[in-house]
């Protein structure tokens, strides 16, 4: 019971100097025995506190026990808990507080102070015990949801000694290891591993241990009981004692076979083409560049790169399925062929493979190799009752593995089959590096075009179309020339060559024929409305273009040049085979726009004219007004002592001629083929013995000269 008092105590704002030493004794002694949470400052007004609790307890009429029960309660809730702390609590209060009374001799009762100091243990004795039992209750349940965690976890769990011999497991890890439950306990950790991956596993287990690794995260492989293989994912940790020395090893398992089975397909599915199951592209170049990396420098590496003949007959006549099955059975046979030899087979997509042969006892003979391919592809297989087979063609690079890279190597094998290609069926061509130099220097000027004409290296030259008798001018040939920076002034001849390879042959020779046109019309204001026509030879591409109609009534309204002042010329091998058939691609297109030209009142003709089925049929069938014989036969002609080509030439021209068609001779560059052009027939020329491709200046010198005859 609280006991009513009165004294000397009169607040902390009026705090005796003796009061402020004692608690200043009482902080050095409880700070030796524990350490806690505040400042020095703050502990020490933390105590004077007590202090001063305590001198008003023991200075009433009777000993305020409560008081003295509260400051011990106060010490615990503090921190003032070291294993010191009341015993050093008792020595300094016992000393110090009788000198508070101003006598630092006085000796209070005996009785008075065992009361004080007694309440202050048994306030400080039941504080600890509760905040003991509070702990340990805790504790208690902490443990309990530890233990319902380690019991109840999905997660494999298997806790283990310093050593490495496990201690406890729960269900799920005995149940992802097939072992029934304590059939683990005893063994070591590292058991669980492959004997191959002990090693590893012990090295981890040991970083873990002397704490080089703070934790461990690791996939890997363990052993079920029945000995398959089981992956799963560990993370490891250590229970350390408060001295930092290991206690335990906590290894958790999660089983992630399935996620890496799956992880595994989807590589496979990566790499590998979905409709055949062999590499694709991307594995095959990675393969091809370790191949090389660990072959001897003067090893022979053999690529080959095959085309499926036939293939669209297959997948469009007989369906996709038909189509689906025909690369099934190539690829199969395909694998089957090279499979004795160090070798990978890849389809690169569409219909076209791989063949990668690395060095064996011999370089293997490219021609038996081939045909046994072809021998093999050709061999019939059914599709509902139909017999289908498929051949290759196949383009072959063989190189020392120091010499190439793979991005080499294939784009030698991919162009060698792009050149053969297209010319015959079930062969194959052996890399060629000159012709292959001279397709890559054209790929290079085709892939700078489009940047040429933005840039203005573009330009178009003039020359005149004469009369052999008298040197009139009957027309004026326009053409595309590319001023290079590198390789200077190209022909007409190459710009077309260039543009064919790409989509920009449209845009040039649009531009072609509006540029063109406008220079007519510049001429035509300057010596009047006899000037004659400008001719623009089509690019084949462009002859075939089923806007072009469009585009040749847009350049007349946009420069107003008259329909009949214009002529287009095609070549015929854009119209018609040598055979007389449309060409491919657009035979059919090509002469449908000649025909609708001519009725919008524009000239047309053509130009490459060799004398086969396929000019005739042109020349028989189309509203043409001129012809200009092939660059070959002008060239042969003149140098003919036979005088075979001549006369069949003769007999030609005159033919033609007869069907009132100015037959014009390309190209007439010296006196002699001048010479033998009128007594083959032809009436008109186009030759640098007339006048170069040159600007439009020189056309205008020609032109004023005319105009001044006249």
């Amino acid at each position: 019971m609280r006991q009513n008092h009165t004294g000397n105590y009169s607040g902390r704002g009026r705090t005796s100097p003796p009061l402020s030493g004692v608690a200043r004794k009482w902080v050095a002694a409880l700070t030796a025995s524990c350490s806690v949470p505040m400042t020095a400052g703050e502990t020490l007004d933390y105590v004077l506190e007590l202090t001063e609790r305590l001198v008003a307890a023991l200075s009433g009429d009777s000993v305020d026990t409560d008081a003295a029960h509260e400051v011990g309660a106060r010490l615990v809730t503090a921190g003032f808990t070291g294993a010191q702390t009341l015993s050093r609590t008792f020595s300094v209060l016992g000393k110090a507080l009788p000198a508070t009374e101003g006598d630092e001799h006085a000796d209070p009762p005996c009785g008075r102070m065992i009361e004080l100091l007694g309440a202050l243990a048994s306030g400080y004795t039941r504080a600890l015990t509760s905040s003991w039992q509070d702990v340990e209750q805790g504790l208690r349940a902490q443990e309990a949801r530890l233990r319902a965690v380690f019991d109840s976890s999905p997660v494999g769990i298997a806790i283990s000694q310093p050593d490495g011999r496990i201690v406890e497991t729960n269900r799920s890890l005995d149940d992802i290891l097939g072992y029934c439950a304590g059939a683990l306990v005893g063994r070591d950790l590292t058991d669980l591993f492959s004997p191959g991956d002990r090693p590893i596993a012990e090295e981890h287990h040991q970083g873990l241990v002397t704490g080089r690794d703070p934790r461990l995260r690791v996939r890997a492989a363990l052993r079920r009981a029945d000995g398959e293989a089981l992956w799963v994912y560990l993370d490891g940790v250590v229970l350390r004692d408060a001295d930092g020395s290991p206690r335990h090893v906590v290894t958790m398992a999660e089983d992630i076979t399935n996620m890496r089975l799956l992880e595994q397909q989807l590589r496979h599915q990566t790499l590998h083409d979905l409709q055949t199951g062999l590499p694709n592209r991307q594995y095959f170049i990675s393969h091809l560049e370790q191949v090389l990396a660990r072959l001897e420098p003067s090893a022979i590496v053999t690529l080959l790169h095959l085309d499926l003949d036939g293939f669209c007959a297959v997948n469009d006549g007989l369906g996709r399925q038909a189509g689906d099955l025909a690369l099934d059975v190539a690829a199969r046979r395909l694998a089957g062929v090279v499979a004795e030899r160090p070798s990978m087979v890849a389809r690169l997509g569409a219909d076209e493979f791989a063949i990668l042969i690395e060095p064996g006892d011999a370089v293997p003979d490219i021609s038996d190799l081939i045909e046994t391919i072809n021998t093999e592809l050709a061999e019939p297989f059914y599709i509902d009752d139909t017999g289908v087979a498929l051949t290759a063609t196949v383009g072959v690079v063989q190189r020392r593995a120091d010499r190439c890279s793979p991005e080499e190597l294939m784009r030698a094998a991919s162009a060698t089959l792009r050149r053969i290609r297209g010319r015959s069926k079930r062969q194959w061509v052996l890399f060629d590096a000159e012709e292959d130099a001279a397709d890559e220097a054209q790929l290079r000027l085709a892939a700078a075009m489009p940047g040429a004409l933005e840039t203005g290296q573009l330009e178009v030259t003039y020359q005149p179309v004469v009369t052999l008798a008298d040197q009139q001018v009957m027309g004026v040939e326009a053409a595309v020339a590319w001023e290079h920076p590198e390789l200077g002034m190209l022909s007409g001849n190459q710009c077309i060559q260039a543009a064919e390879r790409t989509g920009v042959v449209h845009e040039v020779g649009q531009w072609l024929l509006h540029t063109a046109a406008q220079q007519a019309m510049s001429w035509r204001h300057r010596f009047g409305a006899r000037v004659p026509p400008i001719v623009v030879n089509l690019m084949p591409s462009q002859a075939q273009d089923p806007d072009l109609v469009a585009k040749v009534r847009t350049v007349l309204a946009e420069t107003g040049l008259p329909a009949g002042r214009l002529e287009i010329r095609a070549p015929v091998s854009a119209i018609r085979t040598v055979i007389g058939d449309f060409a491919d691609g657009g035979g059919g297109q090509a002469e449908d726009n000649l025909r609708v030209l001519t009725e919008l009142g524009v000239r047309a003709g053509v130009y490459d004219f060799a004398g086969g089925i396929g000019e005739l049929r042109c020349v028989a069938e189309l509203p043409i007004c001129t012809v200009r014989i092939a660059e070959p036969i002008s060239k042969q002609v003149a140098d003919d002592p036979s005088r075979i080509l001549s006369q069949a030439a003769q007999a030609l021209v005159h033919t033609v001629r007869g069907a009132g068609i100015d037959v014009v001779a390309y190209p007439v560059n010296n006196a002699d083929q001048a010479a033998c052009w009128p007594w083959i027939g032809a009436n008109w020329a186009v030759g640098a013995l007339f006048g170069a491709p040159g600007p439009p200046q020189h056309i205008a010198a020609l032109l004023n000269r005319h105009h001044q005859k006249v």
